[in-house]
Protein backbone atom coordinates (compact mmCIF):
# COMPACT_ATOMS: atom_id res chain seq x y z
CA UNK A 1 0.00 0.00 0.00
CA UNK A 2 1.59 3.44 -0.16
CA UNK A 3 1.32 6.02 1.48
CA UNK A 4 0.72 9.34 0.42
CA UNK A 5 -0.50 12.92 1.94
CA UNK A 6 -2.95 15.31 -0.27
CA UNK A 7 0.05 18.22 0.00
CA UNK A 8 2.62 15.72 -1.10
CA UNK A 9 1.29 13.04 -3.63
CA UNK A 10 4.75 12.48 -5.15
CA UNK A 11 6.30 11.30 -1.75
CA UNK A 12 6.09 7.82 -0.70
CA UNK A 13 6.57 7.92 3.01
CA UNK A 14 7.95 4.29 4.23
CA UNK A 15 8.65 5.37 7.87
CA UNK A 16 5.68 3.54 9.59
CA UNK A 17 6.17 6.75 12.71
CA UNK A 18 4.30 9.09 10.27
CA UNK A 19 1.30 7.31 8.94
CA UNK A 20 -0.83 10.53 7.37
CA UNK A 21 -3.06 7.94 5.33
CA UNK A 22 -6.45 8.16 7.73
CA UNK A 23 -7.77 5.49 5.33
CA UNK A 24 -5.01 3.04 6.77
CA UNK A 25 -5.71 3.76 9.68
CA UNK A 26 -9.09 3.35 9.90
CA UNK A 27 -8.38 -0.21 7.98
CA UNK A 28 -6.35 -1.53 10.42
CA UNK A 29 -8.78 -0.51 13.40
CA UNK A 30 -11.89 1.17 12.35
CA UNK A 31 -12.96 4.28 14.89
CA UNK A 32 -10.32 3.63 17.46
CA UNK A 33 -9.11 7.37 18.06
CA UNK A 34 -4.90 6.16 18.44
CA UNK A 35 -5.39 5.25 14.12
CA UNK A 36 -7.67 7.88 13.53
CA UNK A 37 -6.41 10.98 14.94
CA UNK A 38 -2.81 11.08 15.93
CA UNK A 39 -0.87 10.05 13.52
CA UNK A 40 -0.03 7.10 15.68
CA UNK A 41 3.46 5.15 15.14
CA UNK A 42 3.15 1.93 14.35
CA UNK A 43 5.24 -1.24 15.90
CA UNK A 44 5.81 -2.76 12.46
CA UNK A 45 4.81 -2.26 8.41
CA UNK A 46 4.07 -3.83 5.50
CA UNK A 47 6.78 -5.30 3.67
CA UNK A 48 6.36 -3.22 0.66
CA UNK A 49 6.67 -0.08 2.83
CA UNK A 50 10.42 -1.52 4.63
CA UNK A 51 12.39 -0.47 1.77
CA UNK A 52 12.35 3.46 1.62
CA UNK A 53 12.47 5.00 -1.91
CA UNK A 54 12.80 8.40 -0.92
CA UNK A 55 15.76 8.15 1.48
CA UNK A 56 16.68 11.83 1.50
CA UNK A 57 13.45 12.51 2.85
CA UNK A 58 12.56 10.42 5.87
CA UNK A 59 15.68 9.30 6.96
CA UNK A 60 18.55 10.55 9.28
CA UNK A 61 17.91 13.11 11.84
CA UNK A 62 20.16 16.01 10.04
CA UNK A 63 18.77 19.02 10.90
CA UNK A 64 17.91 19.76 6.92
CA UNK A 65 16.00 16.38 6.75
CA UNK A 66 14.10 17.01 10.28
CA UNK A 67 13.26 20.07 8.46
CA UNK A 68 11.37 19.14 5.77
CA UNK A 69 9.16 17.14 7.96
CA UNK A 70 7.72 20.94 8.77
CA UNK A 71 6.53 21.57 5.40
CA UNK A 72 3.76 19.06 5.44
CA UNK A 73 2.81 19.22 9.35
CA UNK A 74 0.07 22.09 8.50
CA UNK A 75 -3.30 21.31 8.70
CA UNK A 76 -4.92 20.20 5.36
CA UNK A 77 -8.54 21.02 6.55
CA UNK A 78 -9.98 23.88 7.92
CA UNK A 79 -12.88 25.57 10.34
CA UNK A 80 -13.80 28.48 8.09
CA UNK A 81 -16.33 27.37 6.87
CA UNK A 82 -17.86 24.85 9.28
CA UNK A 83 -17.49 27.55 11.70
CA UNK A 84 -19.12 30.15 8.99
CA UNK A 85 -22.38 28.10 8.73
CA UNK A 86 -23.22 28.32 12.78
CA UNK A 87 -22.57 32.02 12.91
CA UNK A 88 -24.68 35.15 12.45
CA UNK A 89 -23.04 35.63 8.87
CA UNK A 90 -25.17 33.44 7.52
CA UNK A 91 -29.08 33.47 6.24
CA UNK A 92 -30.90 30.07 5.30
CA UNK A 93 -32.62 31.51 1.42
CA UNK A 94 -35.03 28.57 0.50
CA UNK A 95 -36.65 30.36 -2.27
CA UNK A 96 -33.61 31.24 -3.92
CA UNK A 97 -31.54 28.59 -4.04
CA UNK A 98 -33.48 24.91 -3.13
CA UNK A 99 -30.14 23.18 -3.19
CA UNK A 100 -29.57 20.97 -0.35
CA UNK A 101 -26.82 18.92 1.40
CA UNK A 102 -26.86 17.15 5.02
CA UNK A 103 -23.81 18.52 6.30
CA UNK A 104 -24.85 22.13 5.39
CA UNK A 105 -28.13 21.52 7.18
CA UNK A 106 -26.86 20.19 10.66
CA UNK A 107 -24.14 22.93 10.73
CA UNK A 108 -26.69 25.46 10.31
CA UNK A 109 -28.69 24.26 12.47
CA UNK A 110 -26.49 23.03 15.32
CA UNK A 111 -26.90 19.91 15.36
CA UNK A 112 -24.86 16.59 15.41
CA UNK A 113 -22.85 16.43 11.96
CA UNK A 114 -23.71 13.00 10.74
CA UNK A 115 -22.72 13.38 7.49
CA UNK A 116 -19.32 12.23 6.29
CA UNK A 117 -19.50 12.54 2.38
CA UNK A 118 -20.36 15.48 0.75
CA UNK A 119 -20.11 18.69 1.10
CA UNK A 120 -19.11 17.69 4.81
CA UNK A 121 -16.27 15.45 3.67
CA UNK A 122 -13.66 17.99 3.78
CA UNK A 123 -15.48 20.48 5.87
CA UNK A 124 -17.09 18.19 8.45
CA UNK A 125 -15.72 17.91 12.60
CA UNK A 126 -14.59 14.48 11.42
CA UNK A 127 -12.09 15.26 8.80
CA UNK A 128 -10.99 18.44 11.13
CA UNK A 129 -10.19 16.05 13.80
CA UNK A 130 -8.31 13.54 11.74
CA UNK A 131 -6.34 16.51 9.96
CA UNK A 132 -5.17 18.81 12.68
CA UNK A 133 -3.94 15.88 14.71
CA UNK A 134 -1.63 15.31 12.01
CA UNK A 135 0.37 17.84 12.11
CA UNK A 136 0.50 17.79 16.02
CA UNK A 137 1.86 14.10 15.29
CA UNK A 138 3.93 15.82 12.94
CA UNK A 139 5.49 18.58 15.34
CA UNK A 140 5.98 15.43 17.74
CA UNK A 141 8.09 13.97 15.34
CA UNK A 142 10.38 17.26 14.68
CA UNK A 143 10.79 17.21 18.56
CA UNK A 144 11.34 13.41 18.89
CA UNK A 145 14.11 13.60 16.52
CA UNK A 146 15.69 16.70 17.61
CA UNK A 147 16.10 15.55 20.84
CA UNK A 148 17.24 11.99 19.90
CA UNK A 149 20.24 13.81 17.22
CA UNK A 150 21.82 15.95 19.98
CA UNK A 151 22.27 18.78 18.33
CA UNK A 152 21.48 22.49 19.37
CA UNK A 153 22.19 24.14 16.14
CA UNK A 154 20.91 26.76 14.48
CA UNK A 155 18.76 24.89 11.96
CA UNK A 156 17.23 22.87 14.78
CA UNK A 157 16.26 25.28 17.35
CA UNK A 158 14.32 27.04 14.46
CA UNK A 159 12.44 23.93 13.87
CA UNK A 160 12.06 22.63 17.64
CA UNK A 161 10.33 26.82 17.45
CA UNK A 162 7.97 26.49 14.59
CA UNK A 163 7.56 22.61 16.01
CA UNK A 164 6.31 24.27 19.45
CA UNK A 165 4.13 26.96 17.61
CA UNK A 166 2.57 24.52 15.28
CA UNK A 167 1.69 22.08 18.21
CA UNK A 168 -0.10 24.90 20.31
CA UNK A 169 -2.09 26.43 17.06
CA UNK A 170 -3.11 22.82 16.40
CA UNK A 171 -4.53 22.23 20.20
CA UNK A 172 -5.68 25.80 20.70
CA UNK A 173 -8.01 25.38 17.27
CA UNK A 174 -9.38 21.89 18.08
CA UNK A 175 -10.40 23.83 21.46
CA UNK A 176 -12.18 26.65 19.95
CA UNK A 177 -14.33 23.93 17.91
CA UNK A 178 -14.77 21.34 19.95
CA UNK A 179 -14.76 22.75 23.69
CA UNK A 180 -16.92 25.39 25.22
CA UNK A 181 -15.55 28.90 25.59
CA UNK A 182 -13.16 29.29 28.47
CA UNK A 183 -14.33 29.97 31.90
CA UNK A 184 -17.81 28.83 31.05
CA UNK A 185 -18.37 27.05 34.38
CA UNK A 186 -17.70 30.40 35.31
CA UNK A 187 -14.29 28.48 37.02
CA UNK A 188 -11.60 29.42 34.12
CA UNK A 189 -12.80 26.14 33.09
CA UNK A 190 -11.62 23.72 36.12
CA UNK A 191 -14.61 21.55 35.29
CA UNK A 192 -15.35 22.07 31.17
CA UNK A 193 -13.63 19.31 29.09
CA UNK A 194 -10.71 20.03 26.79
CA UNK A 195 -9.22 18.01 24.13
CA UNK A 196 -6.35 15.72 24.42
CA UNK A 197 -3.06 17.31 24.38
CA UNK A 198 -0.63 15.03 23.00
CA UNK A 199 2.89 16.00 23.21
CA UNK A 200 4.95 13.09 22.71
CA UNK A 201 5.45 10.46 20.14
CA UNK A 202 2.98 7.32 20.21
CA UNK A 203 4.13 4.43 20.37
CA UNK A 204 1.42 1.76 21.56
CA UNK A 205 -1.43 0.68 19.37
CA UNK A 206 -4.36 2.08 21.75
CA UNK A 207 -3.21 4.80 24.22
CA UNK A 208 -5.69 6.38 26.78
CA UNK A 209 -5.72 10.36 25.94
CA UNK A 210 -8.08 11.44 28.39
CA UNK A 211 -9.38 15.23 27.34
CA UNK A 212 -8.74 16.60 30.85
CA UNK A 213 -9.97 20.36 31.32
CA UNK A 214 -10.11 23.10 29.64
CA UNK A 215 -7.90 24.97 32.14
CA UNK A 216 -5.47 22.56 31.14
CA UNK A 217 -5.26 22.56 27.64
CA UNK A 218 -5.13 26.12 27.74
CA UNK A 219 -2.41 26.15 30.27
CA UNK A 220 -0.57 23.55 27.91
CA UNK A 221 -1.30 25.85 24.73
CA UNK A 222 0.70 28.44 26.68
CA UNK A 223 3.49 26.78 27.66
CA UNK A 224 4.36 25.60 24.30
CA UNK A 225 3.53 29.12 22.60
CA UNK A 226 5.98 30.91 25.30
CA UNK A 227 8.64 28.31 24.03
CA UNK A 228 8.69 28.27 20.52
CA UNK A 229 8.81 32.67 20.80
CA UNK A 230 11.97 33.20 22.16
CA UNK A 231 12.93 30.62 19.41
CA UNK A 232 11.08 32.06 16.40
CA UNK A 233 12.51 35.47 17.46
CA UNK A 234 16.19 34.50 16.95
CA UNK A 235 16.32 31.72 14.26
CA UNK A 236 14.42 32.17 10.58
CA UNK A 237 15.78 29.67 8.15
CA UNK A 238 13.22 30.27 5.27
CA UNK A 239 13.62 32.72 2.63
CA UNK A 240 11.33 35.66 2.09
CA UNK A 241 9.51 33.87 -0.72
CA UNK A 242 8.40 31.29 1.65
CA UNK A 243 8.31 32.24 5.28
CA UNK A 244 4.73 33.27 5.40
CA UNK A 245 3.55 29.82 5.16
CA UNK A 246 5.65 28.75 7.97
CA UNK A 247 5.16 30.24 11.65
CA UNK A 248 7.18 33.12 12.20
CA UNK A 249 7.73 35.40 15.08
CA UNK A 250 5.43 37.15 13.73
CA UNK A 251 3.07 34.77 13.17
CA UNK A 252 3.52 33.71 16.36
CA UNK A 253 2.87 37.21 18.00
CA UNK A 254 0.08 37.39 16.18
CA UNK A 255 -1.44 33.79 17.55
CA UNK A 256 -0.81 35.38 21.15
CA UNK A 257 -2.82 38.50 20.85
CA UNK A 258 -5.89 36.13 19.75
CA UNK A 259 -4.98 33.34 22.40
CA UNK A 260 -4.83 35.75 25.54
CA UNK A 261 -7.84 37.21 24.74
CA UNK A 262 -9.83 34.04 24.13
CA UNK A 263 -7.75 33.14 27.51
CA UNK A 264 -9.26 36.11 29.60
CA UNK A 265 -5.31 37.69 30.00
CA UNK A 266 -5.70 41.05 28.17
CA UNK A 267 -2.25 42.35 29.26
CA UNK A 268 -1.00 39.80 27.21
CA UNK A 269 -2.60 39.96 24.32
CA UNK A 270 -1.42 43.71 24.38
CA UNK A 271 2.12 42.86 25.01
CA UNK A 272 2.43 40.47 21.63
CA UNK A 273 0.54 43.29 19.48
CA UNK A 274 2.32 45.94 20.55
CA UNK A 275 5.01 43.34 19.43
CA UNK A 276 3.95 42.77 16.18
CA UNK A 277 2.22 46.75 15.02
CA UNK A 278 5.26 48.72 16.03
CA UNK A 279 4.55 52.38 15.76
CA UNK A 280 3.09 52.30 12.43
CA UNK A 281 0.36 49.68 12.08
CA UNK A 282 -1.34 51.49 9.28
CA UNK A 283 1.73 50.88 7.39
CA UNK A 284 1.46 47.68 7.60
CA UNK A 285 -2.63 46.49 6.71
CA UNK A 286 -4.45 45.67 4.02
CA UNK A 287 -4.71 47.30 0.66
CA UNK A 288 -7.98 47.37 0.05
CA UNK A 289 -8.04 50.05 -2.62
CA UNK A 290 -5.97 47.69 -4.61
CA UNK A 291 -8.42 44.73 -4.11
CA UNK A 292 -10.88 47.52 -5.50
CA UNK A 293 -9.36 47.84 -8.71
CA UNK A 294 -9.00 44.66 -9.65
CA UNK A 295 -11.73 43.63 -12.63
CA UNK A 296 -14.87 41.58 -10.77
CA UNK A 297 -17.56 40.90 -13.16
CA UNK A 298 -17.58 37.36 -13.37
CA UNK A 299 -17.06 33.91 -11.32
CA UNK A 300 -13.28 33.47 -12.07
CA UNK A 301 -12.05 37.11 -11.66
CA UNK A 302 -13.18 36.68 -7.79
CA UNK A 303 -10.91 33.85 -8.01
CA UNK A 304 -8.15 36.51 -9.02
CA UNK A 305 -8.89 38.37 -6.05
CA UNK A 306 -9.43 36.02 -3.29
CA UNK A 307 -5.67 34.57 -4.76
CA UNK A 308 -4.59 38.44 -4.31
CA UNK A 309 -6.03 38.54 -0.24
CA UNK A 310 -4.52 35.60 0.53
CA UNK A 311 -0.89 36.40 -1.18
CA UNK A 312 2.05 35.51 0.88
CA UNK A 313 3.71 38.94 -0.62
CA UNK A 314 1.79 40.80 1.36
CA UNK A 315 2.90 42.36 4.22
CA UNK A 316 -1.04 42.41 6.20
CA UNK A 317 -0.25 38.67 5.63
CA UNK A 318 1.33 36.41 8.67
CA UNK A 319 0.27 32.67 7.44
CA UNK A 320 -0.75 31.21 4.80
CA UNK A 321 -2.07 27.98 4.75
CA UNK A 322 -4.24 25.64 2.01
CA UNK A 323 -6.62 23.58 2.94
CA UNK A 324 -8.99 20.54 1.18
CA UNK A 325 -12.03 22.77 1.65
CA UNK A 326 -15.92 23.45 -0.48
CA UNK A 327 -15.09 27.00 1.60
CA UNK A 328 -14.22 28.52 -1.92
CA UNK A 329 -16.81 27.43 -3.63
CA UNK A 330 -19.47 28.01 -0.93
CA UNK A 331 -17.91 31.44 -0.25
CA UNK A 332 -17.49 32.63 -3.47
CA UNK A 333 -19.80 33.39 -6.84
CA UNK A 334 -21.16 29.94 -7.26
CA UNK A 335 -24.35 28.32 -7.08
CA UNK A 336 -23.01 25.37 -4.87
CA UNK A 337 -24.32 25.41 -1.34
CA UNK A 338 -25.74 29.27 -1.65
CA UNK A 339 -28.78 27.80 0.60
CA UNK A 340 -26.56 28.96 3.47
CA UNK A 341 -25.11 32.37 3.03
CA UNK A 342 -24.47 35.54 3.49
CA UNK A 343 -27.60 37.36 1.89
CA UNK A 344 -27.89 40.76 0.74
CA UNK A 345 -30.50 41.89 3.38
CA UNK A 346 -28.00 40.89 5.79
CA UNK A 347 -25.24 42.71 4.71
CA UNK A 348 -27.04 45.37 4.21
CA UNK A 349 -28.40 45.46 7.84
CA UNK A 350 -25.82 44.22 10.29
CA UNK A 351 -22.33 44.20 7.98
CA UNK A 352 -20.34 45.93 5.42
CA UNK A 353 -23.42 47.22 3.42
CA UNK A 354 -24.71 48.63 6.42
CA UNK A 355 -25.32 52.30 7.59
CA UNK A 356 -22.86 52.64 10.63
CA UNK A 357 -20.31 54.85 12.42
CA UNK A 358 -18.18 55.27 9.69
CA UNK A 359 -21.32 56.48 7.34
CA UNK A 360 -23.23 54.62 4.89
CA UNK A 361 -22.32 52.02 1.95
CA UNK A 362 -21.04 54.54 -0.01
CA UNK A 363 -18.00 54.43 2.08
CA UNK A 364 -17.11 51.16 1.44
CA UNK A 365 -13.61 50.80 -0.32
CA UNK A 366 -13.65 46.95 -1.75
CA UNK A 367 -17.27 46.24 -2.68
CA UNK A 368 -18.95 43.13 -2.28
CA UNK A 369 -19.68 40.54 -5.15
CA UNK A 370 -23.30 40.86 -4.83
CA UNK A 371 -26.43 39.20 -6.40
CA UNK A 372 -29.62 38.67 -6.05
CA UNK A 373 -31.16 37.23 -9.19
CA UNK A 374 -32.05 33.47 -10.42
CA UNK A 375 -30.69 30.96 -7.69
CA UNK A 376 -28.83 33.20 -5.74
CA UNK A 377 -29.08 36.06 -2.82
CA UNK A 378 -25.72 36.69 -1.54
CA UNK A 379 -22.89 39.57 -0.92
CA UNK A 380 -19.39 38.18 -0.72
CA UNK A 381 -15.98 39.80 -0.16
CA UNK A 382 -13.47 37.48 -2.61
CA UNK A 383 -11.11 35.96 0.23
CA UNK A 384 -11.03 32.21 -0.32
CA UNK A 385 -9.93 31.17 -3.70
CA UNK A 386 -11.89 28.19 -5.49
CA UNK A 387 -8.68 26.10 -6.39
CA UNK A 388 -9.29 22.92 -8.25
CA UNK A 389 -6.21 20.15 -7.46
CA UNK A 390 -6.24 17.53 -10.12
CA UNK A 391 -5.26 14.19 -8.75
CA UNK A 392 -6.03 12.28 -12.00
CA UNK A 393 -4.81 13.28 -15.22
CA UNK A 394 -6.82 10.72 -17.07
CA UNK A 395 -10.22 11.44 -15.31
CA UNK A 396 -9.78 14.98 -14.38
CA UNK A 397 -10.50 14.02 -10.96
CA UNK A 398 -9.61 15.74 -7.79
CA UNK A 399 -10.21 18.05 -4.86
CA UNK A 400 -11.60 21.09 -4.49
CA UNK A 401 -9.13 23.43 -2.30
CA UNK A 402 -8.77 26.80 -1.02
CA UNK A 403 -6.29 29.46 0.66
CA UNK A 404 -6.61 30.44 4.20
CA UNK A 405 -5.31 33.52 5.63
CA UNK A 406 -4.59 32.26 9.87
CA UNK A 407 -3.18 35.79 11.29
CA UNK A 408 -3.48 38.90 9.98
CA UNK A 409 -1.98 42.59 10.85
CA UNK A 410 -5.58 43.99 10.61
CA UNK A 411 -6.90 41.10 12.80
CA UNK A 412 -3.89 42.26 15.26
CA UNK A 413 -5.08 45.51 15.38
CA UNK A 414 -8.11 44.83 16.95
CA UNK A 415 -7.24 42.58 18.95
CA UNK A 416 -4.97 44.88 20.47
CA UNK A 417 -8.12 47.42 20.64
CA UNK A 418 -9.63 44.70 22.49
CA UNK A 419 -7.28 44.32 25.07
CA UNK A 420 -6.69 47.80 25.80
CA UNK A 421 -11.00 48.36 26.14
CA UNK A 422 -10.85 46.15 28.98
CA UNK A 423 -7.92 47.08 30.62
CA UNK A 424 -9.35 50.69 30.47
CA UNK A 425 -7.05 52.43 27.67
CA UNK A 426 -10.41 53.59 26.19
CA UNK A 427 -8.50 56.58 24.01
CA UNK A 428 -5.74 53.67 22.91
CA UNK A 429 -8.53 51.57 21.66
CA UNK A 430 -10.37 54.57 19.81
CA UNK A 431 -7.11 55.36 17.79
CA UNK A 432 -7.02 51.80 17.27
CA UNK A 433 -10.04 51.55 16.00
CA UNK A 434 -10.13 54.71 13.83
CA UNK A 435 -6.81 53.53 11.87
CA UNK A 436 -8.69 50.26 11.14
CA UNK A 437 -11.60 52.07 10.24
CA UNK A 438 -10.18 54.36 8.13
CA UNK A 439 -8.21 51.58 6.22
CA UNK A 440 -11.64 49.76 5.33
CA UNK A 441 -14.00 52.83 4.89
CA UNK A 442 -13.69 56.09 2.93
CA UNK A 443 -14.43 58.27 5.72
CA UNK A 444 -13.31 61.15 8.08
CA UNK A 445 -14.73 60.23 11.15
CA UNK A 446 -12.29 59.65 13.59
CA UNK A 447 -13.52 57.97 16.83
CA UNK A 448 -13.34 59.01 20.05
CA UNK A 449 -14.88 57.80 23.83
CA UNK A 450 -17.58 59.89 23.66
CA UNK A 451 -18.40 59.78 20.29
CA UNK A 452 -18.80 55.77 19.85
CA UNK A 453 -21.27 56.01 23.35
CA UNK A 454 -22.70 58.62 22.18
CA UNK A 455 -23.61 56.92 18.75
CA UNK A 456 -24.31 53.40 19.77
CA UNK A 457 -27.35 54.60 22.59
CA UNK A 458 -29.15 55.48 18.97
CA UNK A 459 -28.77 52.10 18.55
CA UNK A 460 -31.79 49.35 19.16
CA UNK A 461 -30.36 45.87 20.49
CA UNK A 462 -31.02 43.52 17.51
CA UNK A 463 -34.79 41.31 18.06
CA UNK A 464 -35.81 44.17 20.05
CA UNK A 465 -39.04 44.05 18.80
CA UNK A 466 -42.21 41.65 19.79
CA UNK A 467 -41.53 39.20 17.30
CA UNK A 468 -37.44 39.64 17.34
CA UNK A 469 -37.75 39.68 13.68
CA UNK A 470 -35.59 43.77 13.30
CA UNK A 471 -31.90 43.06 12.50
CA UNK A 472 -29.66 44.94 13.82
CA UNK A 473 -25.59 44.78 14.34
CA UNK A 474 -26.11 46.14 17.49
CA UNK A 475 -27.00 42.64 20.10
CA UNK A 476 -26.96 41.97 23.42
CA UNK A 477 -23.23 40.90 24.98
CA UNK A 478 -23.05 38.42 27.95
CA UNK A 479 -19.31 37.79 28.55
CA UNK A 480 -17.98 35.33 30.84
CA UNK A 481 -15.59 38.07 32.56
CA UNK A 482 -16.92 41.15 34.09
CA UNK A 483 -17.66 44.33 31.55
CA UNK A 484 -19.59 47.38 32.46
CA UNK A 485 -23.50 48.25 32.36
CA UNK A 486 -24.91 48.32 28.95
CA UNK A 487 -25.02 51.80 27.36
CA UNK A 488 -21.73 52.59 29.14
CA UNK A 489 -18.50 53.46 27.61
CA UNK A 490 -16.47 50.09 27.53
CA UNK A 491 -19.95 48.36 26.57
CA UNK A 492 -20.53 50.47 23.47
CA UNK A 493 -16.29 50.49 22.52
CA UNK A 494 -16.70 46.64 22.49
CA UNK A 495 -19.91 46.81 20.50
CA UNK A 496 -17.59 48.71 17.92
CA UNK A 497 -14.96 46.26 18.04
CA UNK A 498 -16.97 43.39 17.69
CA UNK A 499 -18.64 45.55 14.69
CA UNK A 500 -15.44 45.82 12.80
CA UNK A 501 -14.10 42.59 13.51
CA UNK A 502 -16.79 40.90 12.33
CA UNK A 503 -16.50 42.86 9.05
CA UNK A 504 -12.87 42.05 9.03
CA UNK A 505 -13.06 38.25 9.22
CA UNK A 506 -16.51 37.62 7.62
CA UNK A 507 -16.39 34.74 5.44
CA UNK A 508 -13.32 33.00 7.88
CA UNK A 509 -15.20 31.57 10.38
CA UNK A 510 -13.83 34.21 13.63
CA UNK A 511 -17.54 35.55 14.15
CA UNK A 512 -18.46 32.50 15.56
CA UNK A 513 -15.40 32.51 18.26
CA UNK A 514 -16.45 35.95 19.28
CA UNK A 515 -20.49 34.78 19.09
CA UNK A 516 -19.40 32.01 22.12
CA UNK A 517 -16.76 34.21 23.87
CA UNK A 518 -19.50 37.23 23.98
CA UNK A 519 -22.16 34.61 24.75
CA UNK A 520 -24.46 36.23 22.26
CA UNK A 521 -27.76 34.95 21.02
CA UNK A 522 -28.38 34.42 17.65
CA UNK A 523 -31.17 33.03 15.42
CA UNK A 524 -31.32 30.26 13.11
CA UNK A 525 -33.64 32.56 10.22
CA UNK A 526 -35.68 31.77 6.88
CA UNK A 527 -35.59 34.56 3.98
CA UNK A 528 -38.56 34.62 2.36
CA UNK A 529 -39.39 35.09 -1.01
CA UNK A 530 -38.78 39.45 -0.51
CA UNK A 531 -35.44 39.05 0.18
CA UNK A 532 -36.03 39.55 3.92
CA UNK A 533 -36.25 37.08 7.22
CA UNK A 534 -39.82 35.33 7.14
CA UNK A 535 -39.43 33.73 10.72
CA UNK A 536 -37.05 32.40 13.14
CA UNK A 537 -36.39 28.38 13.11
CA UNK A 538 -34.60 28.77 16.28
CA UNK A 539 -31.87 30.57 18.91
CA UNK A 540 -28.97 29.63 20.19
CA UNK A 541 -29.36 30.89 24.04
CA UNK A 542 -26.96 32.38 26.34
CA UNK A 543 -24.68 29.56 27.75
CA UNK A 544 -26.33 27.31 25.32
CA UNK A 545 -24.39 23.95 25.07
CA UNK A 546 -24.62 24.26 21.11
CA UNK A 547 -21.83 26.69 21.37
CA UNK A 548 -19.45 24.20 20.48
CA UNK A 549 -19.62 21.89 18.17
CA UNK A 550 -20.00 17.79 19.13
CA UNK A 551 -17.32 15.39 19.19
CA UNK A 552 -17.23 12.94 16.51
CA UNK A 553 -19.07 9.76 16.81
CA UNK A 554 -16.30 7.77 15.64
CA UNK A 555 -14.39 9.27 18.32
CA UNK A 556 -16.73 8.87 20.73
CA UNK A 557 -16.79 5.30 19.91
CA UNK A 558 -13.37 5.16 20.57
CA UNK A 559 -13.81 5.83 24.29
CA UNK A 560 -13.56 10.11 23.84
CA UNK A 561 -16.14 11.79 26.36
CA UNK A 562 -18.82 13.62 24.18
CA UNK A 563 -19.89 17.35 24.54
CA UNK A 564 -22.73 18.28 26.67
CA UNK A 565 -25.95 18.75 25.41
CA UNK A 566 -29.71 20.79 24.79
CA UNK A 567 -32.43 19.66 23.34
CA UNK A 568 -33.95 21.29 20.59
CA UNK A 569 -35.85 24.17 21.30
CA UNK A 570 -39.42 23.82 20.96
CA UNK A 571 -41.23 23.98 17.19
CA UNK A 572 -37.21 24.36 15.98
CA UNK A 573 -36.34 22.66 12.57
CA UNK A 574 -35.07 19.14 13.01
CA UNK A 575 -33.04 18.20 9.92
CA UNK A 576 -35.33 15.07 7.96
CA UNK A 577 -32.39 12.55 6.65
CA UNK A 578 -34.26 10.61 4.73
CA UNK A 579 -34.64 13.49 2.07
CA UNK A 580 -30.71 13.31 1.06
CA UNK A 581 -28.82 11.75 -1.63
CA UNK A 582 -24.65 12.45 -1.98
CA UNK A 583 -24.97 15.98 -3.42
CA UNK A 584 -23.24 17.23 -6.98
CA UNK A 585 -21.05 20.05 -6.09
CA UNK A 586 -21.20 21.53 -9.89
CA UNK A 587 -18.03 23.77 -10.41
CA UNK A 588 -19.20 25.46 -13.18
CA UNK A 589 -18.90 28.94 -13.51
CA UNK A 590 -22.79 29.70 -13.17
CA UNK A 591 -21.73 33.70 -13.94
CA UNK A 592 -19.96 33.87 -16.91
CA UNK A 593 -21.41 37.41 -18.12
CA UNK A 594 -21.42 40.83 -16.21
CA UNK A 595 -23.20 41.36 -13.49
CA UNK A 596 -24.68 44.48 -13.37
CA UNK A 597 -25.06 44.01 -9.51
CA UNK A 598 -22.00 44.47 -8.63
CA UNK A 599 -20.85 47.38 -8.52
CA UNK A 600 -18.27 50.24 -8.34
Amino acid sequence: MIIHHTRTSSLVRSVCSLLPSTNMKKSILKGVLALTTLGLTMTSCNKFLDENPDHTYVEGNSPYIISRFLTYSYPLSSMAYLSELASDNTYEDIDQNSYRDRFLDEAFHWEDITQRDGAGYFDGPTKIWEQFYYPIAQANEVLERIKESGNEGERNLASRGEALALRAWAHFQMANLFCLPYNFDGKGSETNLGIPYIAERVTTLLPDYPRGTLKETYEKVEADLLAAIPLLEKYSPYSEDVKRFHFTADAAYAFATRFYLYYNKPEKAKEYADKLLGSNPAASLRDYRALQAMPLSKSEQAVKIAEAYCSASADCNLLVQTSVSNAGMALAPWLTSKRYTLTNYLSETELFQSNNIWGTSSNLIWKPFTVNSGESNFALLMKLPREFEIRNTTTGSGYLRTLNVDFTMDEALLNRAEAEIMLGQNDAACADMTIWMKNFFNTNVTLTPTSVQTYFKTVSYAYADAAKMVPSFKKHISPRFTIDAEGSVQESLLQCLLNFRRIETVHQGMRWMDIRRYNIEIPRRLIGANGKPSKNLDWLEKDDPRQVVQIPQSIREAGVAGNPTKALVAGAKLVDLSQYKLPVLSAVNQYSAPVSAHSF
